[in-house]
């Protein structure tokens, strides 16, 4: 992984650069504070031998000391969000003078009789905690005592520093190909003082002169100007013809407590099965959570033939020049996944034909600060979506975390707005890992969700040998 740069940067001799929040960044804190949570989480599995010391305990503090010799190769994660006011512009990336390692890699026992169930309900636990912003905005979770003698692990960052794409690129940082890696060397650390106002002016008003000289260069090519009006213009028509997502029992206002099952597919198996139909394997996780949510819907009535789910899609849209920025590099696509429709085949080769049309267009970026503000105040009663999912790529071999083996990972999202069910897929050494999360009051059969995905990928031939795990 690249390694991103401290948070003041000289650019020639003199000019100094700061790292200012995106407005998409500036969104996920708005809405947090409208009590909704902004957290990227993964939970691994490790095989535990190598994270023990001599008496059989954890080795906790030989895992912090090493942690933080791998900083250097990730210094967002020793970085705090500075608000300057009013007038000297976004939120800044600043150092934090008191870092402390002992407050980001933390533990907690699990326990070793509630098996899955209990080892879930403590990860959602912990990461449905807000982050102390006054800090860099991550935790490490080893969570000693689970089963055949594996330390499972949450990792948890702050949405604004990073998204799905980027908080694999951040994990990479601190996992490794082989059992016994060379440290990399970094050079000793010291937090470098905060910018001063004068430095936070001039770099907000450098933008403003950035972004006016922008707009003028833009009426002097009015044909590149309006490239990305005419893009807006085709959306918004694809969006008007996408219509209202259906009514259901579980688009409604969700709360906090939630819960999380765990769906576990053959990678390879669902690759073979989208290729003989034409289809992704994004196609593939779409439709088995159509599966899903058709088990649900025909276990409380509200199944009918025709009837056709809205699910938001997360895609990224980082060039390959900014594949290792941190922050905020994603947009949505709606896919109409069709629920009414039994056979699991049809449904995938219909949700590939949707998917296919829907990606001859960019991503819904909502950018725009009034288009941000309208989502944050309408997420209750919006009815555009419902059902959320992201899939992610993982690395296609084990990886090591300080010579442990990691046997399992998972991405673990967040349900908000009146979206109560949310799927989230991560591929791991040939493993297709699938989380749901969900509402717990909304949603008190989720276990229903979680076989009719099983069953469905079962009858596509993607489940493989690997066996569902549903707490």
């Amino acid at each position: 992984m690249t390694a991103h740069r401290g948070h003041r940067a000289r650019v020639g001799t003199d000019r100094l650069v700061l790292e200012r929040l995106t407005p998409l960044d500036v969104s996920n804190l708005r809405i947090e504070r409208h009590g909704l949570p902004m957290n990227v989480a993964a939970l691994a599995i490790l095989e535990g031998r190598a994270l023990l010391d001599a008496p059989g305990q954890l080795a906790l503090e030989a895992i912090r000391a090493r942690i933080e010799q791998r900083l250097h190769l990730a210094p967002r994660l020793r970085q705090r969000l500075y608000r300057p006011g009013f007038g000297f512009g976004a939120p800044v990336w600043v150092d934090d003078a008191g870092f402390d390692i002992s407050r980001h890699v933390r533990t907690r026992p699990a326990s070793a009789s509630g098996g899955e169930e209990a080892l879930l309900a403590a990860c959602v636990e912990l990461n449905d905690r807000p982050f102390d912003q006054a800090h860099p905005l991550w935790e490490i979770w080893l969570l000693p005592g689970a089963p055949a003698g594996h330390v499972p692990m949450l990792i948890r960052f702050h949405h604004v520093l990073a998204d799905g794409i980027a908080a694999v690129l951040l994990l990479g940082t601190l996992f490794d190909a082989a059992p016994e890696a060379a440290e990399p060397a970094g050079r000793p650390w010291a937090a470098r003082p905060i910018p001063t106002r004068l430095e936070l002016l001039g770099d907000a008003l450098r933008r403003s002169i950035t972004g006016i000289r922008r707009a003028v260069h833009k009426i002097g090519h009015p044909r590149r100007a309006l490239a990305p009006a005419r893009t807006l213009f085709r959306q918004g028509l694809q969006l008007g013809r996408e219509g209202r997502a259906p009514r259901t029992s579980f688009n409604r206002p969700v709360g906090r407590q939630h819960r999380v099952l765990l769906v576990r597919a053959d990678l390879d198996q669902a690759k073979q099965v989208a290729h003989a139909h034409h289809a992704t394997v994004n196609d593939v996780v779409l439709c088995a959570i159509a599966g899903g949510a058709r088990a649900l819907l025909a276990g409380r009535g509200e199944l009918h033939r025709r009837l056709a789910l809205k699910v938001s899609v997360a895609a990224s849209v980082r060039a390959p020049a900014s594949a290792a920025q941190p922050g905020n590099l994603v947009g949505i696509l709606l896919v109409p996944v069709p629920v009414g429709e039994e056979d699991p085949i049809r449904r995938l080769e219909q949700i590939a034909r949707a998917t296919a049309e829907r990606k001859r267009l960019p991503p819904y970026q909502p950018a725009a600060r009034f288009l941000q503000r309208a989502m944050i105040h309408t997420m209750n009663r919006q009815r555009r979506i419902n059902l959320l999912a992201s899939n992610l790529p993982g690395p296609p071999q084990p990886l090591y975390f300080a010579g442990a083996k990691i046997l399992e990972v998972f991405q673990i999202g967040v349900v908000q707005g009146n979206v109560a069910v949310q799927v989230g897929a991560l591929s791991y050494a040939g493993q297709l890992n699938l989380d749901i999360v969900a509402d717990a009051n909304l949603v008190p059969d989720l276990t229903v969700f979680a076989n009719g995905m099983t069953q469905d990928l079962e009858r596509l031939g993607a489940l493989g040998p690997i066996s569902a795990n549903s707490a």
